[in-house]
């Protein structure tokens, strides 16, 4: 199951800009195969600029969540996406 880092405060997945297996650039959620250690954690987070490393933790999804989560953000940078309660929301 895949990893995503989850602000405490909020709920907020980290999401960021990547690049696809295609080599296409798009804007979702930022994950792992693995729990990522702390040097991953904050790479990734100064990589998105989401400030400091902690106020976020890793949090395992489905498979499931993880591409809802990618949906919801429907590849657009504005977009925030929240796991709250176990549910997954989106906020422009």
């Amino acid at each position: 199951m895949p990893y995503a880092l989850r602000r405490n405060a909020s709920g907020e997945l980290l999401a960021d800009r990547q690049i696809n297996i295609h080599g296409l650039e798009y804007f979702g959620v930022v994950l792992w195969p693995a729990r990522p250690d702390e040097a991953e954690c904050r790479q990734a987070l100064e990589k998105a600029g989401a400030g400091d490393p902690a106020e976020w933790t890793p949090c395992e999804l489905t498979e499931h969540e993880a591409k809802m989560a990618n949906v919801k953000l429907r590849n657009d940078p504005s977009r925030r996406v929240f796991l709250r309660g176990g549910v997954l929301e989106a906020e422009k």
